[in-house]
């Protein structure tokens, strides 16, 4: 049995989808459908083949007759006006010349004469005069067409600027050289991009390949031994914790990349120097000699988000204690300077040091340097120089005298 609401309800929809449709059809009609076929110059976009991203593009809406065409060249429309203008003058001084006795046998013919020298004199002149823009316009739509080297074909360029030409062939030549220059950034993003998927994937997939071996060797029966079986979850749970580490470090990276503003405070770097001291020394397994060294009056003030920099103290305390020389010989020293606009801040270590070679690759992320002793995932000196970097600041790296490792950061002083 049918309802009859719905029935109701159907047809007041029905009505009014009718009465939106004849309205959009008052307010615009549908516009007329032609039979010609659509030429390429009626699209409304373009792709770039520099960075292959659509774009809008200035087209016409109707296609130029054939007949038509060579008229639009420019040299074609300078002489065409050229000659029409000396054509009127010659007519005009025809006119005032003619003698009215009727003896003009010789005045026509040197009138035509000198019309003819005239456009031909115009064309070749205005071929001659347009020439470095006819060598321009082909030179920058090469360029258009992706082809950065033929800017060679440019005309040559005097400085200072002579004329129009010069200017444009400037422009020309500078958006080029902005473009070659966006072209390597954009190369070397992209192969800095291909590298970091790399690395991350392979250090990923060495906890989850130990982690399928463990569960495999508690498949085979290991799970039936109460001790093989302990020792073999905890390193299930050892792996796990180094890929959670491993994330949440990507995650870090991830974020101090996005350039957001942080969550700044006012801070006073010793303090902050001397907990990271002490937190150090409980996770070392010696005794070596850590120290810190002011130079300058305290207090060492700055704004600046206290965890990230609580990160950063972290970081090269904890590489210092790893790569550093062992006690007793063993010593770490962080020193502080207060200098006029910024506070630098130094962790030394007495250790081997670093190769003069790896020291400009020492903040890449999933840089392994081929003397290192411990293991680790590459990513804590990438997260300090992001770190620095997001406080507007500056890291560096160097050899000491004594062989070591100085890391210096300098960070923006407040009062």
């Amino acid at each position: 049995m049918s309802d009859p609401y719905s029935k109701q309800s159907q047809e007041t929809s029905r009505r009014k989808i009718t009465a939106a449709s004849e309205h959009a059809n008052t307010e615009s009609p549908p516009a007329p459908v032609s039979s010609q076929p659509v030429s390429p110059l009626t699209s409304s976009t373009t792709t770039s083949p520099l960075t292959g991203m659509i774009m809008p593009a200035r087209t016409f809406t109707a296609q130029t007759p054939r007949w038509l065409r060579p008229f639009l060249s420019l040299p074609v429309q300078l002489s065409t006006i050229f000659s029409l203008i000396l054509l009127m003058v010659l007519m005009v001084a025809a006119i005032l010349l003619r003698d009215a006795s009727g003896s003009n046998a010789l005045l026509y013919p040197t009138v035509a004469l000198l019309a003819l020298g005239g456009i031909v004199l115009s064309a070749t002149f205005t071929t001659l005069l347009l020439r470095p823009l006819v060598r321009l316009t082909d030179a920058a739509q090469a360029i258009a067409l992706g082809d950065l080297k033929q800017r060679s074909r440019l005309p040559p360029l005097h400085l200072p600027p002579q004329d129009e030409i010069d200017r444009l062939c400037g422009s020309i030549d500078e958006m080029v050289t902005r473009l070659e220059r966006a072209e390597e950034l954009q190369h070397a993003a992209e192969e800095r991009f291909s590298r970091f998927f790399s690395d991350a994937s392979h250090q990923l997939r060495t906890p989850l390949t130990s982690i399928r071996g463990f569960t495999e060797v508690l498949l085979r029966g290991a799970k039936d031994d109460p001790e093989t079986a302990q020792r073999v979850l905890t390193l299930m749970r050892n792996e796990g914790e180094r890929m959670t580490a491993l994330i949440n470090n990507l995650l870090t990276l991830s974020r101090l990349s996005e350039h957001q503003p942080l969550k700044m405070q006012y801070i006073d770097l010793l303090d902050l120097v001397k907990e990271s001291i002490e937190q150090a020394r409980t996770q070392a397994t010696d005794d070596r000699r850590m120290q810190i060294s002011l130079r300058g009056e305290a207090p060492f003030g700055l704004q600046a988000n206290k965890e990230r920099i609580k990160q950063l103290l972290y970081i090269l305390l904890d590489n210092a204690v790893k790569h550093g020389m062992p006690a007793p010989e063993g010593s770490i020293t962080v020193q502080l300077t207060k200098r006029e606009q910024q506070i630098e801040v130094h962790v030394i270590d007495n250790g081997p040091g670093i190769a003069e070679d790896e020291l400009k690759h020492i903040f890449e992320a999933f840089y392994h340097g081929q003397h290192q002793r411990t293991p680790g995932s590459g990513l804590g000196l990438a997260i300090a120089a992001a770190i620095v970097d997001a406080h507007q600041g500056h890291i560096t790296v160097q050899r000491t005298p004594d062989a070591g490792s100085d890391f210096t950061f300098m960070l923006p002083y407040t009062k």
